[in-house]
């Protein structure tokens, strides 16, 4: 949707989360280099220190590219395969968060690889930056609610005399919600309630992870990304339930989204099991007294 115009050039709501989140994204990252949190890593501080617009530019266009290709491949190739056309028309919506994640990861890779750094900076750089993506998620979701985008499912009759009182309370919270494009129905607003989990009950559960491991100062590698990673699957696998276009895509008992995050689920609990038990344990920074 468009936000304003400015001479004629049309400037959308995505647009504007998309400049938001990198702006968040580079500010944190110049702070990352700029304090202590690093100073066991100077490789990686030198890193951020002298290649920060760079980072910044591979970020932009993996997560733009990858955002898309994701949405192309995985759930809309049917209709992109189709309209190939459409696939620049990325203001026409149809953007996968989990594809610009993906891409993103595999893009860091290879530009550590570039740089030589180690294994241990690149692994301790996502537990880093994973702080800033439930920033973006509630972005998205926001997004998502503005243009009437993921409407949910329409409560059913039979709440309103069983729990009348709370179907209002929800509804004037906006957990309920009339998406008045798609039609009257009063429907489960389930961008709110992304939010709610995906990004404020995420977040403190991350912060929560993080403080501990600040009060014992022994940071332990990958436990922040596989945190976000675990919990995000485990959010998205139940509140996909709630998705109408989810509810089309089943196979056998579960959507295509929610053996995706299922999958994922058994990927990053495997991978935090490797990480924290090879090379004697997951401990990269102990006894630091800027923790």
């Amino acid at each position: 949707m468009v936000a304003f115009s400015i001479f004629g050039v049309n400037v959308y709501r995505y647009g504007i989360f998309y400049l938001i989140w990198f702006l968040v994204t580079y500010f944190f990252l110049h702070f990352l280099w700029k304090s202590e949190i690093l100073a066991d890593y100077p490789k990686l501080r030198n890193f951020l220190k002298w290649n920060l617009d760079d980072l910044m530019i591979a970020l932009i266009i993996w997560v733009l590219v990858g955002w898309r290709l994701w949405e192309v491949f995985i759930y809309e190739w049917n209709y992109f395969s189709n309209n190939p056309s459409e696939i620049i028309k990325v203001w026409h919506g149809g953007m996968s968060f989990f594809g610009w994640m993906v891409w993103v990861v595999l893009s860091l890779i290879v530009l550590f690889f570039v740089k030589k750094l180690s294994k241990r900076d690149f692994l301790l750089f996502l537990d880093c930056i994973v702080f800033v993506v439930p920033i973006w998620i509630i972005l998205w979701r926001f997004g998502n609610y503005l243009n009437q985008e993921l409407y949910w499912l329409a409560v059913p009759d039979w709440a309103w005399w069983i729990w009348n009182w709370l179907v209002n309370l929800l509804t004037k919270l906006n957990f309920f919600h009339v998406y008045p494009k798609v039609d009257s129905l009063l429907r489960i607003n389930t961008n709110f309630i992304s939010i709610l989990f995906e990004w404020i009950i995420l977040f403190l559960i991350m912060l929560l992870v993080s403080s501990k491991q600040v009060k014992r100062k022994k940071i332990k590698i990958w436990l922040n990304s596989s945190v976000f990673l675990i919990f995000y699957s485990v959010f998205r696998f139940f509140i996909e339930y709630l998705r109408v276009d989810s509810q089309f895509q089943i196979v056998w008992i579960f959507t295509t989204s929610q053996w995706l995050f299922l999958s994922l689920f058994v990927i990053w609990i495997s991978i935090l099991i490797f990480v924290s038990y090879a090379s004697g344990g997951p401990a990269v920074l102990q006894d630091k007294k800027s923790f």
